[in-house]
């Protein structure tokens, strides 16, 4: 019996869709993956009765799980060696300019055991650090951004397209920022970010503005840039559960704390189901800057407001209570029409995706190494 017209031809870009994303997000989407030798793009036809063929494949691949594989294997690659920068910029590259600028008299020193601190000027201090931040995190996303060359409707969608999920991810990351702070914030190698803020105080007060600015939302701005920007969205191709696991492995891996690879690992998660639902990067942003406030509202109580004080019973309950009145909103609206569509199907398991995306050699010894600062760093410290 001869299959129906719609049933012979098998085209995996034009059966994805993107959960709460516009037509033009979607049709820009598959224009990415369907640009002439674009080996990061999962983009596979077949014609039942015909020959197979991957039209932006420089051979022919035979099952659409072959081209799957090899689009991730791509990206897992790519992805190694932009943060393998990322890793050389934040222990290599700081230690070569700290060098430099004490040769050239700046007054700038650096303890090189355990989780690096700088100590000098405070304007030196900052500036460098600032600049480093900004440096480890700006060249992967170039790296990224200039290898996928996504368009910007693509790699950053902006509009919010579910303002209760936003709500929601608001108030969720209030509450975890909190457990994660009274948890962590004590034992955090990021306390060095949270000291200098405290030690400026004595200077200017636009240094002090400065200061709380870069470390409160530039930085987790850049930082969203990296992880949910076109990382984030060249991986939502296999399936938006693979996206938010590998997204979160990375982003946990980064840091060379255990205690702050798993609070990175749980915030991205977060921020990534959220951003997923609202459709809108702008949500990863404001849910970073909110975890911001709150981890440094919690290193300065635990510094000098002293744990149930006033000021500590304040930051606590506020999020609670915000909380439970977004719950109950929840639940009262809970009759309202779920608009989040089902995850697109994957020719592959998990597992195998995983494999394909985290055993090519440039991944292995990216992740191997961080690993490794992980279990130094935890050593020394």
């Amino acid at each position: 019996m001869e299959l129906p017209t719609e049933e012979k031809l098998l085209d995996v870009v034009e059966e994805f869709t993107v959960p709460q994303q516009s037509e033009a997000y979607q049709a820009s989407y598959r224009r990415w993956r369907r640009r002439k030798n674009n080996r990061y793009a999962f983009c596979f036809s077949k014609n039942m009765k015909e020959a197979t063929f991957a039209e932006n494949q420089a051979v022919v691949n035979e099952t659409p799980a072959q081209a799957e594989n090899s689009a991730l294997h791509s990206l897992g690659i790519l992805f190694a060696w932009a943060l393998m920068l990322y890793l050389v910029i934040e222990n290599v590259i700081d230690k070569i300019v700290v060098l430099i600028a004490q040769y050239m008299g700046v007054r700038i020193e650096m303890v090189y055991w355990g989780e690096s601190r700088y100590y000098g000027e405070d304007q030196v201090v900052f500036l460098f650090t600032a600049a480093l931040q900004i440096l480890k995190i700006l060249v992967p996303i170039l790296v990224i951004g200039l290898a996928l060359r996504m368009s910007l409707r693509t790699s950053v969608p902006c509009r919010v397209r579910n303002k209760r999920y936003f709500l929601t991810g608001v108030s969720a990351v209030m509450l975890l920022s909190v457990v994660l702070g009274i948890a962590f914030v004590s034992r955090s190698a990021e306390l060095e970010k949270y000291r200098l803020i405290s030690e400026v105080n004595r200077s200017e007060d636009h240094w002090v503005i400065i200061y709380i600015l870069f470390t409160v939302f530039i930085a987790p701005l850049f930082s969203e840039l990296l992880f949910h920007g076109a990382m984030f969205q060249s991986l939502r191709q296999f399936g938006d559960r693979f996206a938010i696991g590998a997204v979160a492995i990375l982003s946990a891996l980064l840091a060379h704390n255990p205690h702050d690879a798993l609070r990175l690992g749980l915030l991205t998660l977060l921020i990534s189901f959220f951003m997923v639902r609202t459709g809108s990067f702008l949500t990863a942003v404001i849910m970073r800057i909110i975890h911001e406030i709150y981890m440094f509202a919690m290193f300065q109580i635990e510094s000098y407001g002293g744990m149930f004080s006033v000021y500590w019973w304040f930051v606590v309950l506020f999020p609670v209570v915000v909380g439970l009145l977004n719950v109950v909103a929840i639940v009262l609206n809970r009759g309202e029409k779920e608009e989040y569509r089902a995850e697109n199907p994957s020719y592959m398991t998990i597992w195998d995706q995983a494999t394909a995306f985290f055993t090519s050699i440039p991944m292995l010894i990216m992740l191997v190494t961080c690993v490794l600062l992980i279990v130094v760093t935890f050593m020394l410290g």
